[in-house]
């Protein structure tokens, strides 16, 4: 499956050719993008034997995962040929299932179908500031937040995960 049938089947649109760098007045803006997923249609998948007699459901998902985020870099800053740069991006996945089971399986009270996965979920958000104060000293702020951090050995919610660093530079 190529990129565009995949970006396809979530309604969305891959752009079309042209340049991917972008100004605002002398700033440059370059969006950034990197997704990852997967596609899987009516495949076959083995529920059991009804009187000897294998039977197999359906199986639709939909994932992908990445980060998109737009960098900008300013030529105007306080040392002569050295930009500031900043940029934000975002970090998440999407996931949506639906099982599809076979109507002799009804008589047994199964449903028609069965739909899983919570769809979009924003993983973390950041941001961050590289600008130099002198021709020796540079600047760098970072910050970022996971609005669903859980604790990684019980999966239990623990809220909001928030950084936020800074860095002097001396280049000696």
């Amino acid at each position: 499956m190529d990129i565009k049938s995949f970006l396809n089947s979530f309604k969305m649109k891959a752009p079309e050719g042209g340049s991917s760098q972008y100004f605002i007045g002398d700033t440059q803006v370059m969006p950034r993008a990197q997704i990852e997923g997967s596609v899987q249609n009516n495949a076959k998948i083995p529920l059991g034997t009804i009187d000897g007699e294998a039977i197999y459901g359906s199986r639709d998902r939909k994932r992908a995962f990445g980060n998109v985020g737009l960098d900008f870099a300013n030529p105007t800053s306080m040392v002569d040929n050295v930009p500031t740069t900043f940029g934000v991006g975002a970090s998440g996945q999407y996931f949506k299932g639906e099982d599809k089971f076979p109507t002799e399986l009804k008589q047994f009270g199964y449903p028609d179908s069965q739909e899983y996965g919570k769809g979009l979920t924003v993983d973390q958000l950041n941001a961050y500031l590289n600008t130099p104060l002198s021709e020796n000293v540079d600047l760098g702020v970072n910050a970022r937040i996971n609005p669903y951090y859980s604790d990684p050995v019980d999966g239990r919610m623990l809220g909001k995960d928030k950084f936020i660093g800074a860095n002097l530079r001396y280049n000696f």
